[in-house]
């Protein structure tokens, strides 16, 4: 199987990117977030692979960290997590905040995902926790509550999902006050 992929970037579009590596050209799906972090086009970029083997094709998932694709992993040995749900749980928060959410047993958290109902979320939970080594998690889960009460009002505002996402993941984690963190969030979506 790949295991990771370097070459130059030809494509980026809403949720893949295209590698040229030796002439090939590799479809690669990506998370918004690593889509956004990976080079500009023309730039040599770097992924490590999932590769999904179906009936109808292989599919490669990639990631910026190894860390990231071992989180993406270990989603996919929950019941019912395939890699397109796997990749939008790992869209909603930053990789620390995702695992000590499981880890508390915080599945309401985990329905900010699309396609992520309640009794997925709790099975995703219940199979994981015990998975997730040592986290700071309390720390972790309070900054992804304060972040939810942002993203309501950010939507109240008129700001699209997409942009408020965004936002409140370049939020840096020192910031602790929801009134901060607020005002950080604004002044990025007003860039």
């Amino acid at each position: 199987m790949i295991y990771s992929i370097s070459g130059k970037l030809i494509a980026k579009k809403q949720n893949f990117a295209v590698v040229e590596a030796n002439g090939i050209g590799f479809k690669i799906f990506v998370g918004l977030r690593t889509l956004r972090q990976s080079p500009k086009i023309g730039g040599k970029a770097s992924f490590f692979c999932y590769t999904s083997v179906k009936q109808d094709g292989i599919e490669l998932y990639g990631f910026l960290t190894e860390k990231e694709l071992e989180i993406f992993e270990l989603l996919l040995s929950a019941d019912g997590v395939g890699p397109k749900a796997g990749m939008k749980i790992l869209d909603i928060a930053k990789i620390d905040s995702l695992l000590a959410a499981i880890k508390q047993g915080r599945s309401d958290l985990l329905t900010k995902a699309a396609g992520i109902g309640d009794k997925k979320a709790q099975r995703i939970v219940l199979e994981l926790k015990d998975k997730i080594k040592h986290y700071k998690s309390n720390e972790e889960v309070a900054l992804m509550e304060t972040d939810a009460d942002i993203e309501k009002a950010l939507k109240n505002l008129g700001y699209k999902q997409a942009e408020i996402r965004e936002a409140v993941k370049n939020i840096p984690s020192k910031i602790k006050k929801i009134e901060d963190r607020l005002k950080t969030a604004l002044k990025f979506l007003s860039k």
